[in-house]
């Protein structure tokens, strides 16, 4: 391509790694590659250096030379941008400053800041966030699942280039967010295979038998998450009453080698009521006995105890959120039950709520999913059979066929 033109160029690489450029043998193809330009933008008054604006990505021609057209217009009234950051320049100060205002959850800006180093600067961060088009991203994501990423890592790692883009375009880096509207790969949902009633039963009893086994009975009979469940406090469980509850305030994270409270996951789990059974409430108040106990053990052995964690180490302290997890294994083998995950059990109280007949929205806003749709995606296959057993036993109401004398449902093995 002429030092001012347009022309096309792509990113395959050779067996060494090295982009090839203009010197790739397919560009003679009608669509392989893109369309680039540049534009003399005379000397730099500070240096007298020959400028150069150059943008790629195009996908047509036409889209090269409007794009060209635009840059040429703002060159002649002066409001092009020169100092551009780099990808990765930007991906660290808007990072920084996200947390710097606490505008980002600090799980969320761990995640951003682990899916940035490992995906996002190490094939793009070298670019001018301005020379960043729709088709470098579409191709990342390409080398992504060519390197055998899953579903879930890619739509995480575009996820945090798109909000990474989305404040360079509030900053007014770049004009528009190349991140948006890029196929990505559909994510397959694990089909959820919670516990029977009888293997539930089973799996209790055998958790009762360890010093947190209320911890077990209410994420089973609650379906809170694991950083619900550590992070709850006294103060937000009523145990006596008509009615029974508890309300989920907060959650306990790790971050880093450091557990913070935070708000929970969801803005619709925010603050949630949760109903507790005869079950819950008997498991509670044991715990509540033997915690004072346990408390009072501490203090005679001269340790401070504060705060009024539900369930905490028998020191007192918080639970740290992995160590639900790290007890249930084993709890889990000696019941001689199939594999299941602290989250599971979480599965298991939506599939005893819809068995019952509940509707699907209620079980939504207990479980505190943002949307109901979340929930029938997770559990689809379960409203099918209760569906099926709904329509199974509407249609053993109908008189017998005055034809045939059959009834209009058949029992199973018939």
């Amino acid at each position: 391509m002429a030092r001012d033109g347009i022309g096309r160029r792509c990113y395959c690489r050779d067996d060494e790694g090295k982009a090839l450029g203009s010197r790739c043998t397919k560009l003679g193809g009608s669509r392989h590659g893109v369309w680039e330009f540049r534009v003399s933008a005379g000397s730099d008054p500070a240096t007298g250096k020959r400028r150069m604006v150059k943008r790629s990505g195009f996908a047509t021609k036409a889209e090269a030379e409007a794009a060209r057209d635009e840059v040429v217009r703002k060159l002649r009234r002066g409001v092009l941008r020169f100092e551009v950051p780099t990808l990765a320049e930007h991906m660290t100060t808007w990072l920084a400053r996200a947390e710097r205002t606490e505008e980002l959850k600090a799980t969320t800006l761990r995640e951003y800041r682990r899916y940035a180093d490992d995906y996002v600067v190490p094939e793009l961060g070298a670019m001018k966030l301005d020379t960043i088009r729709r088709a470098h991203v579409a191709q990342w994501v390409d080398h992504m699942a060519e390197a055998g990423r899953g579903s879930v890592a890619i739509r995480r790692a575009h996820a945090t280039l798109r909000s990474g883009l989305a404040a360079a375009v509030q900053l007014d880096l770049i004009e528009t967010n190349p991140a948006a509207s890029v196929k990505l790969p559909k994510v397959t949902t694990r089909r959820v295979e919670p516990w029977t009633l009888e293997e539930a039963g089973r799996f209790l009893d055998t958790a009762a038998q360890h010093r947190l086994g209320a911890l077990f009975e209410l994420a089973v009979m609650t379906g809170m998450r694991r950083g619900e469940l550590v992070g709850l406090r006294w103060r937000d469980v009523r145990l006596g009453g008509d009615a029974p509850q508890l309300v989920v305030r907060q959650q306990l994270v790790r971050v880093g080698d450091k557990v913070l409270e935070q708000t929970v996951k969801t803005d619709a789990g925010q603050d949630r009521t949760v109903p507790l059974t005869d079950r819950a409430v008997g498991a509670l108040l044991a715990w509540q006995l033997r915690q004072a106990q346990e408390r009072d053990a501490a203090v005679a052995a001269g340790i401070e105890v504060t705060g009024d964690r539900v369930f905490t180490m028998a020191d007192g302290s918080d639970c740290f959120p992995e160590y639900p997890s790290r007890v249930l294994g084993p709890l889990v083998k000696q019941a001689g039950l199939r594999p299941q995950r602290l989250h599971d059990l979480r599965h298991l109280f939506a599939s005893l709520m819809l068995a019952s007949g509940e509707d699907l929205t209620v079980v939504s806003k207990v479980m505190g999913h943002s949307n109901s749709q979340i929930t029938r995606d997770l559990y689809a296959h379960l409203v099918g059979d209760r569906a099926r057993t709904a329509v199974m036993g509407g249609l053993a109401l109908l008189p017998p066929s005055a034809r045939t004398g059959v009834p209009a449902t058949v029992p199973a093995g018939a």
